[in-house]
């Protein structure tokens, strides 16, 4: 008899116990967090985008006023970041990662900036790490990329480099479709034959 009452204790406190628990353990395998999205895969959505942009607005003074003026007045007219919304235009989209002191970097800005007429609609996003900032000037000078709008060139500042660099060469080219999913991963520098069928 004692022995059932014991058997009989143990099952009520089990139970006590499980009431008391607010999450079954069944429900804790469909609560699980949603996976994270592993950007740098084919097919997987575009990260949020958000570059400082580069702006020299100091070379378009033509030396009638000082540069000060110059740079309070573009500030307003000027968009300061660029973001997903801004580059939903309905065509695919180039994003290259750069380092704005790296020759190879350099060589691939050359070779897009010389085929800038095959870019009809197809954005080019050329972003750095936000340490390397301060050398994109020279970057642009020594490219002549500030001619060009279909360049977009700034500093990262949503952490996407982060989220989609494979860490292997550099430059390196995330090209998205018009859904703005990942369709091709370029590292180091590339020919323009193999980019042109990717060009709207």
């Amino acid at each position: 008899m004692l022995r059932y009452l014991f058997i009989l204790l143990c099952i009520a406190c089990t139970a006590n116990a499980i009431a008391q628990n607010p999450v079954a353990p069944a429900a804790k395998t469909t609560e699980k967090r949603a996976a994270e999205i592993d950007y740098k895969e084919m097919g997987a959505v575009m990260p949020r985008l958000k570059v400082k942009l580069y702006k020299d607005t100091a070379k378009k003074n033509n030396g009638t006023e000082s540069a000060e003026p110059v740079r309070k007045k573009k500030k307003a007219e000027e968009k300061i970041y660029l973001t997903n919304e801004d580059v939903d235009n309905g065509a695919n989209l180039f994003v290259m990662m750069f380092n704005p002191t790296c020759s190879h970097c350099e060589d691939m800005a050359a070779l897009l900036r010389n085929n800038i007429s095959l870019f009809k609609k197809t954005q080019l996003i050329l972003q750095c790490n936000p340490g390397m900032a301060q050398y994109i000037p020279d970057f642009v000078n020594r490219q002549h990329l500030d001619e060009y709008p279909t360049f977009h060139i700034g500093s990262d500042s949503s952490d996407f480099i982060n989220k989609v660099y494979l860490f292997q060469m550099l430059p390196q080219i995330n090209i998205y479709d018009h859904d703005r999913k990942l369709i091709k991963t370029y590292n180091g520098e590339m020919p323009i034959d193999s980019l042109k069928k990717y060009i709207d």
